[in-house]
C-alpha cells in the first residue's frame, strides 16, 4: 500500500520547518519513504509530496507513524498537510467490479 504525504507552508516558515525536520524521529523499518519532493507553489509558497510505502498487513502501525511523524509541524503558523491513502490499478479495479 501507499499513502501520499501533501503539504505546505509559507515561504518564509521554510527556516522553522527545516529546523522541525531535524527532530523528525526515523519511520519505522517497514516504511519506505520515497521523498520529499518541494516546489515553489504560487498559492501556499512551498509545497512538498512525500510517497510512504509499507505492506497491507501493518497499514495501521504505518499510518500511525506516519501522522507522527508529521504532526511535529503543527506549530508552524501556516502548515498545512494532508495524507492520502491510494492502491495500484489492478486493486482499485477490482474495488470498481472487474475482476
Amino acid at each position: 500500500m501507499i499513502t501520499i504525504g501533501m503539504s505546505n507552508w509559507p515561504t518564509e516558515k521554510g527556516k522553522e520547518v527545516g529546523k522541525k525536520s531535524l527532530e523528525t524521529k526515523p519511520l519505522p523499518d517497514f516504511v519506505q519513504m520515497t521523498g520529499p519532493y518541494m516546489y515553489p507553489d504560487e498559492k501556499n509558497g512551498i509545497a512538498c509530496i512525500a510517497i510512504y510505502k509499507y505492506d497491507k498487513a501493518k497499514a495501521g502501525e504505518a499510518a500511525e507513524a506516519i501522522a507522527n511523524s508529521i504532526m511535529i509541524y503543527n506549530t508552524i503558523p501556516g502548515f498545512r498537510y494532508s495524507l492520502r491513502v491510494a492502491s495500484g490499478a489492478a486493486t482499485t479495479m477490482k474495488m470498481m467490479g472487474f475482476d
